[in-house]
């Protein structure tokens, strides 16, 4: 099995609006992988070893780390990876004006 990451990042001149680009950027990629049957999972903590990162793969200091995102295929046959948890409906978090 394969594991894939794949880190989102903007240039240090970038603001709160940029990196609100990134994100939605990120939550459509997160949704197509969904779609065709890749499992993901965000991780904000990779940030805080952006140092280690940005040597690793040899990228810029200039650019800011956000997160990454870790991908592949699920092993069905792993009991942790049948867990569906619980969510509150729609109706519980939301709230709709009209």
């Amino acid at each position: 099995m394969h594991h894939m990451l794949f880190f989102c990042s903007m240039p240090e001149w970038c603001g709160v609006r940029e990196a609100s680009d990134v994100g939605m950027y990120a939550q459509t990629l997160l949704l197509t992988m969904q779609a065709y049957g890749i499992s993901s999972c965000p991780q904000t903590t990779l940030g805080h070893n952006a140092d280690v990162v940005r040597e690793h793969l040899g990228i810029d200091s200039s650019e800011k780390l956000l997160f990454g995102i870790s991908f592949g295929y699920q092993d069905s046959s792993k009991p942790e990876n049948r867990i569906v948890p619980e969510r509150a409906s729609v109706q519980q978090t939301t709230t709709f004006f009209e």
